[in-house]
């Protein structure tokens, strides 16, 4: 009940006994003798006057010689209601609707609240449920009933079925005694997390809001420092990392150069520093409040919260992507799916680019906010249906925002409540948890690289492509930067082609099996050099990294066709190109088996190829066994790069 009763029920409570004195003054003036009238109007009296005591006194006297009288029970339940007795405010109102049950259906009202703090859950949800078939008038009481139904059915299943949760403080070098520290992120390989500090004195009225960061070691987090390149004497938080840590987007109040009352502003870190903030534009900042912004790992996609036109109720979440041009497009209600005619606020969009987290009031749940999460069709590309957190992750107060480690396991929060002695402290600190199994986000991987010419060594602005390497299904396509760096994530269970592009150039390709990902936090780095394509000779053959066979055999494997579409597509740009396929083998059976089977596999990526309507003019294979190995024979690993497909250029 919380807030909602704090701030409604006494309102209620009070029209509840005007409503009895217009519907039934009548009958009570007929079923009372003069002295049982005096002690009526004396009890109406004390209750007016806020002299609840008096009031029951007399009330009281009245149910001796009238112990059934509907009205005499409910003024009394009322007081007690109001005095916080509600045992006997409960007995009284079940009584009192057990006699006449259509004597007034706001006691159905009042009857489910003083159930509902007493957490007799279903009961109250069974008593909102008569009031509202009782057609009462007041739209705003039938909303709100209506509401707490659900909330109620919810929260008694919730703590029937509680989940795991073992939240840790983040301690001293995060947390304060005098500050609340909340909005935290977490830098993508967990070295660094950011977050917004209120370092209010206690004189000030509303504080100010700065950002800091906090390092860890194998000790632990470090003290935490404030970002004092973007700090200033405006409220600086809510903020969002890109993966590569070189991008950020926060939410700042009342600047000058603000289209709203909150704007988004961006920087960037550059040369060992974050540049002057500047405002995302109109295009994404409207004359509403727009903040709590997320980014995708790639820095392409921005999640937010806002209260512009347009939406569903209240705030809402909003998504606005980067186009080719590297500009942001106009921002897209996340739809009725996500948003609901309440508040829903705080995204979190995980590494994993198919889990959003996020806090809610527009739907059933434990009370005020709760936190859900919701996951990404992999086919529709649409967000499923929100799941609610579970309690006691979610309980009746108002949860915060968080954010999901790479690895989809631990989360991190702030919270007032202390849970050693369970009380409420006056602010906020940081903790930690192991998320429930089934609100985890996928295990993510991630790569960071640079791309170089072989032969000049200076960056090459390049395409990237991530492809699932079963499916054929692209996961991302982006440009790296013009000093030719590049970062992008993926999630775990699957295996990935690298594809990196530039025009004059021969393509690269890598692979990833993320299928046991282990270590999720060690990143692949990668230094890439790509040749012109003029320079690809017998003495530099490129190896194909995604061309897969079965094991002992010259059958290819639906994984290939990534890379051969690639080749096709190299082949098709430059027409003058012809190519020879080489095979390779390990050691392992005799060397003229070894032979053969280089030779058919060759040979099949050549069929693939002319397949794909390559004129067979164009391409020569050749089989060399196990003669020229590139690795140790003496290691599995050794073994398979040895396993290969080679291919070079040949001359005209």
């Amino acid at each position: 009940m919380s807030i909602l009763l704090k701030s409604f029920g006494l309102v209620i409570i009070f029209s509840l006994t005007l409503a009895m004195v217009g519907c039934s003054q009548n009958k009570t003036v007929i079923d009372l003798n003069s002295k049982e009238k005096k002690h009526y109007e004396e009890g109406k009296k004390w209750a007016s006057q806020g002299n609840l005591e008096k009031s029951n006194a007399s009330f009281q006297k009245l149910l001796i010689t009238k112990p059934n009288h509907t009205e005499v029970m409910l003024r009394l339940a009322t007081n007690y209601f109001q005095q916080n007795d509600l045992e006997n405010a409960e007995v009284l109102f079940l009584k009192a609707v057990a006699l006449e049950p259509a004597f007034d259906r706001e006691m159905y009202y009042s009857l489910a609240q003083v159930q509902q703090k007493q957490k007799k859950y279903l009961n109250a949800a069974d008593h909102f449920e008569k009031y509202v078939a009782m057609s009462p008038s007041n739209p705003q009481k039938i909303k709100h009933a209506q509401a707490q139904i659900d909330n109620l059915r919810f929260i008694d299943k919730a703590i029937q079925n509680p989940v795991t949760f073992k939240p840790q403080n983040l301690g001293s070098s995060v947390n304060t005694n005098q500050h609340s520290e909340y909005t935290p992120s977490i830098g993508i390989d967990g070295s660094y997390m950011i977050f917004t500090r209120n370092v209010k004195s206690k004189e000030a009225f509303i504080g100010q809001e700065d950002l800091y960061i906090s390092y860890w070691d194998s000790m632990g987090w470090k003290l935490a420092t404030p970002l004092t390149e973007i700090n200033t004497l405006q409220n600086e938080g809510a903020f969002a990392m890109s993966g590569n840590g070189k991008y950020m987007i926060f939410t700042s109040c009342d600047r000058k150069d603000a289209f709203g009352s909150c704007d988004l502003y961006y920087t960037v870190y550059d040369n060992g520093k974050w540049a002057t903030p500047l405002n995302m534009g109109h295009v994404v900042n409207s004359a509403a409040w727009d903040s709590q912004p997320t980014l995708s790992s790639d820095g392409r996609t921005l999640i937010f919260a806002s209260r512009r036109k347009g939406g569903l109720g209240g705030s809402d979440l909003w998504i606005t992507q980067k186009n080719e041009r590297n500009a942001w497009t106009v921002p897209a209600n996340l739809g009725n799916v996500i948003n609901t005619s309440g508040d829903d606020e705080s995204p979190f969009l995980h590494p994993d680019g198919q889990t959003l987290y996020f806090r809610s009031k527009g739907r059933p749940g434990m009370g005020d906010f709760d936190i859900y999460y919701s996951r990404k069709n992999e086919i529709s590309g649409e967000w499923d249906l929100p799941v609610n957190m579970g309690y006691p992750i979610n309980t009746q107060g108002a949860e915060g925002a968080l954010t999901v480690s790479l690895d989809g396991i631990h989360a991190f929060y702030s919270s007032d409540y202390n849970y050693v002695s369970n009380t409420r402290n006056n602010q906020l600190d940081i903790f930690t948890f192991e998320l429930p199994i089934n609100a985890r986000a996928k295990s993510s991987a991630y790569t960071s690289g640079i791309v170089k010419n072989s032969k000049t060594l200076k960056p090459v602005k390049s395409n990237v492509t991530i492809i699932e390497l079963s499916s054929g299904k692209k996961i991302t396509t982006f440009s790296t930067s013009e000093d030719g760096t590049f970062f992008t994530t993926f999630p775990s269970g699957k295996s990935y082609a690298c594809l990196i592009e530039a025009s004059g150039y021969v393509f690269y390709s890598q692979n990833f099996d993320l299928k046991e990902n282990k270590d999720a936090y060690k990143p692949y780095l990668l230094e890439i050099f790509l040749d012109p394509i003029q320079d690809i000779t017998e003495n530099k053959p490129l190896v194909l990294n995604n061309i897969f066979f079965k094991f002992g055999s010259a059958e290819l494997l639906p994984e290939s066709m990534s890379e051969i579409n690639q080749i096709t597509k190299l082949l098709q740009t430059h027409d003058a190109l012809r190519f020879k396929i080489s095979g390779h083998t390990d050691d392992i059976g005799s060397d003229d088996d070894n032979q053969v089977l280089s030779e058919k596999r060759a040979s099949a990526v050549v069929t693939a190829l002319i397949q794909n309507g390559i004129d067979p003019k164009r391409l020569q294979s050749e089989g060399k066994g196990e003669k020229y190995p590139i690795a140790d024979n003496k290691t599995p690993e050794g073994q398979s790069k040895n396993r290969r497909i080679e291919m070079t250029v040949l001359q005209k």
